[in-house]
């Protein structure tokens, strides 16, 4: 079965226009492909670049185009790229299905077998990562989205393990849960949702049990905000943590590309560190429940025209305090943002959001005029 996703022409555009708008360079173009080299402001050091091809309708450079997107959220984030990464992997020609593959490293698995218990807890974890992931990306809280999350859970395999560890192989079905309509909602499909799921893992492994950063840090927030909610980051928090194995490899393959990434040696500090992170986020994320305010904008930033997310932060008085707001806004929202700060008029904000150190930021935006 082969199936296109998303369109490889206009994300193509999209990542080159975020590259030059970046300050990335184009440097040379050699057989089809187009070379950039970073800007020095990211202090990359070394011959660093990242090709784009000459013509994205080609269906072979599919891949090429989400390795760019790979590269970039690799260097930016997944805060601000995070969502091309994911269409990215849509493009894929899925001869195969897509799977998350995870092998468990424990004394108890050498032999291809696993303690009941283990995989029970990863299976009740993994179900439920994939139905938040889905109602996650669906954005909607209603009857028909919850639904379709759940169906797309439900439809997924559990294939068959390998001896030398445990080996879970789910198959996720090839499944479109949301159309593209004309007021501009552009299509999801089941890859996007598993890309989203996989690099939300990758972030808990690479930037909570692999390093010792704050979790007030500002860039740590900012990915967090755009890779889960609540609920999605506690059901995978319990697939690294419930097994209770020494270590999990994960794989996400689709088409004939593979990502990876692992929690490395759970030590007791690991799994503290991670639930100290869901009570942080828990708490966080649940800050600002009854947000609206009235203020003037001090900023407004638009790095990606094309991708309806676009920048805004309003300076208002907020429980007797002076404080910042910051939102991300659709393309319509921003062109009212644009007349209302040529024309030095105020705007509203209604939402809930998270308190930081110098601002609060409003991750779930109910009204915006």
């Amino acid at each position: 079965m082969k199936r296109q996703a998303t369109d490889a022409v206009a994300l193509e555009q999209r990542i080159r226009s975020f590259m030059v708008d970046a300050g990335w360079i184009q440097i040379r173009s050699s057989r089809g492909l187009s070379f950039f080299s970073p800007p020095e402001s990211l202090g990359i050091r070394g011959n660093y670049t990242i090709a784009l091809p000459e013509d994205p309708a080609q269906l072979s450079v599919s891949g090429l185009i989400h390795d760019a997107a790979d590269a970039l959220v690799q260097v930016y984030g997944y805060g601000q790229l995070g969502d091309l990464l994911n269409r990215a992997a849509s493009l894929s020609d899925l001869d195969q299905s897509t799977r998350i593959i995870s092998r468990f490293l424990d004394d108890s698995t050498k032999g291809g077998a696993i303690p009941l218990t283990a995989i029970s807890a990863y299976v009740n974890g993994m179900e439920k990562a994939l139905y938040r992931s889905a109602k996650f990306q669906l954005g909607a809280e209603t009857k028909a989205v919850d639904l379709a999350a759940r169906q797309f859970a439900k439809d997924c395999f559990f294939l068959q393990t390998a001896i030398g560890s445990f080996v879970a192989k789910i198959e996720i079905p090839a499944t479109v849960l949301r159309q593209p309509d004309l007021f501009g909602t552009l299509p999801l499909d089941s890859t996007e949702v598993t890309s989203s799921l996989f690099a939300a893992i990758d972030f808990l492994n690479g930037r909570i049990l692999g390093t010792d950063v704050e979790f007030d840090d500002a860039e740590t927030i900012f990915n967090a905000i755009s890779l889960f909610d609540v609920e999605l980051l506690t059901a995978i928090a319990d697939v690294l943590l419930e097994p209770a194995v020494d270590s999990i490899d994960f794989s996400f393959e689709f088409g004939n590309r593979v990502r990876t990434t692992s929690t490395g040696w759970l030590s007791a500090d690991k799994r503290s560190r991670l639930k100290e992170f869901v009570a942080f986020v828990t708490d966080q994320l649940r800050g600002e429940d009854s947000i609206d305010v009235v203020g003037g904008i001090v900023e407004l930033r638009s790095r990606d025209p094309a991708g309806d997310r676009n920048h805004i932060r309003v300076v208002t008085n907020f429980h007797g305090d002076r404080t910042f707001f910051s939102a991300t806004l659709t393309n319509v929202q921003y062109q009212v943002a644009v007349d209302a700060h040529r024309n030095k008029r105020d705007v509203r904000l209604v939402g809930r959001g998270i308190r930081l150190k110098t601002q609060v930021r409003i991750t779930e935006l109910h009204s915006f005029e």
